[in-house]
């Protein structure tokens, strides 16, 4: 089979889950299908539909090596008609853990049907000392891999089924992971009120009447209202104590580790 069209519905924090979706998309275009990227990440913002001819792509972060409960919501509100999929995770440098797994068993709950995988390293949106300037062009080269290999894949395929990946990567139960102690907070004193950030919050942590509150609770630490803030009220908590953990975490991760791809 030969996808008609392709779209990459994307969730990203800082950016750089952006940067690789539109990479696979112009990959995609080169090879002769319409393609485009879409962001879903603020809370319930508009999804992409699909056919049985498009091929869908579904990019997420891992967060502590699981995909970010927002982002799981926004994919499950997306239905398939046995659609082929590709997933990509994009990982600070460490690992991806149970994020494919994760990922893959919610898009076939849906209709879709995994048929290649790419795991890119992208600058750590926490840990900012960690995989500075990843993506690279060894890294987007990878993602270029991925898009010849998954339009190969298919091409030689009679149906999406027929292309399934069946080893996925992972475990189950996935790992726990119950997000970092550090929150997006604002100055009062330098916050605009100007309502970006509560637009664009995944997770609906933001009072728009008052952008100047955030709910910790609610607030899974992706650093999107970060950011989007024009006025950079925005910063994380953590003071010292986050300094501490960014040092250490770039002490462990000093080694580089490659991006990956199966198809």
């Amino acid at each position: 089979m030969t996808p008609t069209t392709c779209t990459v519905a994307y969730f990203t924090g800082a950016g750089t889950t952006r940067v690789v979706s539109e990479r696979f998309a112009a990959a995609v275009e080169k090879a002769g299908v319409s393609a485009g990227a879409v962001d879903i990440t603020p809370h319930g913002s508009e999804v992409p539909t699909f056919g049985s001819d498009d091929l869908a792509v579904f990019a997420v972060p891992s967060y502590g090596g699981r995909v970010p409960a927002p982002a799981l919501e926004q994919i499950a509100r997306c239905e398939g008609r046995d659609t082929p999929a590709v997933l990509i995770v994009t990982f600070g440098n460490r690992a991806v853990d149970d994020t494919f797994l994760e990922l893959a068993d919610t898009v076939r709950e849906h209709g879709f049907v995994p048929v290649a995988l790419g795991a890119i390293v992208a600058h750590h949106s926490l840990m900012i000392d960690v995989a500075q300037g990843r993506p690279d062009a060894i890294d987007l080269v990878a993602v270029d891999r991925l898009a010849r290999g998954a339009l190969d894949k298919l091409a030689q395929a009679p149906t999406a089924r027929d292309a399934e990946l069946l080893d996925i990567p992972g475990n189950r139960p996935y790992r726990d992971f119950n997000g970092v102690p550090s929150r997006a907070q604002a100055d009062p004193g330098v916050c605009i009120g100007c309502g970006a950030c509560a637009r664009q919050c995944p997770a609906a942590a933001i009072d728009p009447a008052n952008p100047a509150q955030t709910d910790a609770d609610a607030c899974v630490t992706c650093m999107r209202c970060i950011a989007v803030c024009p006025a950079g009220a925005r910063s994380l908590s953590g003071g010292d104590a986050l300094a501490a953990q960014r040092a250490a975490f770039t002490e462990r991760l000093a080694q580089r580790v490659e991006s990956y791809v199966m198809a």
